[in-house]
This record gives C-alpha cells, sequence and structure tokens, in this order.
C-alpha cells in the first residue's frame, strides 16, 4: 500500500499490481468458499427471496473458516441456531458475496494506479477485508494477540510466515481505509 486519500465523498489508495493481485485472489477464495452449491437468487428480488427462504444451500460448515464466518447464533441451543441459520444464511451468504463483488470490481482496474472507493462501498471494503482476514487468522490458528505474537516469529522459510504478512497487510489496508472515514 502505497497511499490513502479522500477525495471529496471517495475515497482513493494505490495499490501495486502485485498487491491488487494478492487482495483479488484471496477475495475471490473467500468467495469461492461462500458461493457452495447452488445459486442465491442472484438480482431477481424473487428469486433472492425465495432463495432466502428455502432451505439452507450446503455449507461445509467442518471447515473453521465457514463456522467462523456463520458462527452459531445460540450456542447454548442447538435447535434455536439451526432456525436462526435456516431463515438467515441465505441473506447474510449473498451479502457477503455482494461485498466481495463491490472489491472485486474495484479491483480490475487498480494495477498499479489509484483506486476510488465510494463512499457507499466502504462497508463493503471492510466487511470483506475483514472476511477474508478472518479466514487467515483460522488458517494460520490465531485466536489471541499471543497467538499473533507467535505467528509473528514465523522464520522467513516458513510457508506460514507470508500468509501473515498478508494478514498484518490486510490490518494495515483496513485501518487506512477507516482513517479515511474518520
Amino acid at each position: 500500500m502505497k497511499d490513502f486519500s479522500r477525495e471529496g465523498q471517495s475515497l482513493r489508495l494505490r495499490l501495486s499490481t502485485y498487491e491488487a493481485a494478492i487482495l483479488t485472489s484471496m477475495v475471490e477464495q473467500v468467495a469461492g468458499l461462500l458461493e457452495g452449491d447452488a445459486p442465491l437468487g442472484g438480482d431477481d428480488p424473487f428469486a433472492r427471496w425465495q432463495a432466502e427462504l428455502a432451505p439452507p444451500v450446503e455449507l461445509d460448515f467442518s471447515d473453521p473458516v465457514i463456522a467462523r464466518l456463520f458462527p452459531e447464533a445460540y450456542p447454548s441451543d442447538q435447535s434455536a441456531s439451526d432456525e436462526f441459520r435456516r431463515l438467515t444464511l441465505a441473506g447474510q451468504r449473498q451479502q457477503r458475496l455482494d461485498d466481495a463483488a463491490v472489491v472485486l470490481e474495484a479491483l480490475r482496474g487498480a494495477n498499479g494506479r489509484r483506486l476510488t472507493i465510494a463512499s457507499g462501498q466502504a462497508e463493503a471494503w471492510l466487511k470483506t477485508l475483514t472476511a477474508v482476514r478472518l479466514s487467515l487468522a483460522i488458517r494460520l490458528e490465531i485466536d489471541t494477540e499471543d497467538d499473533a505474537r507467535q505467528a509473528a516469529r514465523f522464520g522467513p522459510d516458513d510457508p506460514r510466515s507470508f500468509v501473515f504478512q498478508v494478514y498484518e497487510w490486510l490490518a494495515y489496508l483496513s485501518e487506512g481505509i477507516l482513517g479515511l472515514l474518520g
């Protein structure tokens, strides 16, 4: 990340070609996890309504990333948690996918240039960056500050070292966007 600025109601940042490629890949990977096996309704309001009321489309909740992105609403009441998930999962997934699409659309033209985030899109960016960062935290087994300190000590030959650097960079990117909003 080289630059954060504000231009009227829009936020501006510059990504190198490499940074844009990494972020694009990370967002695409999380979106791929969320897409699952079935269409979620797309732009048709009736189809989306039907998808929201249909039984949840299969997600692999044994994957700790999926479990973290869609936690149990009522951990002590499985029946209530299942009902909550039945009523909300499709809408939550579609919102996460819509947010990811906003980020990917902006990234398409970012290579080495300034990228503009319209004021109404900042929330989608922050939610998507958080989802990607949570996904990396799960894969790196970071649950606490102590875990993060341990991860910061990965040696240069440890493949997790690069993933941790991306994890930290996503925090920097989120802080930069938040700083422009404040």
